[in-house]
């Protein structure tokens, strides 16, 4: 007989209240992987790429990927709860979750200073980002431009 795969409800829930959001599917996996690989390529001269950094925000919230200013973790001394917030936060949607969820979770990522939001939906291969007091722009073909920070990406090499 082979084992089952399928996490257990209570791992699920608790993964769930841990981080406040879904548990991540293989697709939202792959996406993510992606993603920090290529920010890493497309900006690590400039920005510091972190993947679920738990943040010290009202309410405290973990995005997928994060993209902070440029400085040396301290080995010896782990921050649990970041207290300054990153440039940039990446959410990735899930099967279970619609776009209309990640409205108050935005807004709050603004209010605790993040510049933008990139929003990747896996069964589109789009990547939406959102700028504080400006319509979102959405990307689906050639590059995910964030002017907020100067970067880009392929989308390519998001949904390769």
């Amino acid at each position: 007989m082979v084992a089952s795969v399928t996490p257990r409800s209570n791992e699920v829930e608790n993964y769930e209240k841990d981080r406040g959001k879904p548990m991540p599917s293989f697709n939202h996996g792959v996406v993510q992987a992606n993603l920090i690989i290529a920010l890493n390529v497309a900006c690590r001269d400039r920005f510091l790429i972190a993947s679920e950094l738990s943040l010290a925000s009202e309410p405290p919230m973990t995005p997928d990927i994060s993209i902070c200013r440029v400085r040396q973790p301290d080995w010896l001394h782990d921050e649990i709860r970041v207290e300054e917030a990153p440039l940039a936060t990446v959410e990735i949607v899930s099967p279970s979750q619609s776009i209309s969820d990640f409205v108050p979770r935005i807004e709050a990522y603004f209010r605790f200073g993040v510049r933008s939001v990139w929003l990747a939906l896996p069964p589109l291969k789009q990547v939406a980002v959102f700028v504080p007091g400006s319509e979102p722009v959405v990307f689906g073909k050639g590059k995910v431009v964030d002017a907020a920070l100067d970067v880009s990406v392929a989308l390519d090499e998001i949904f390769s």
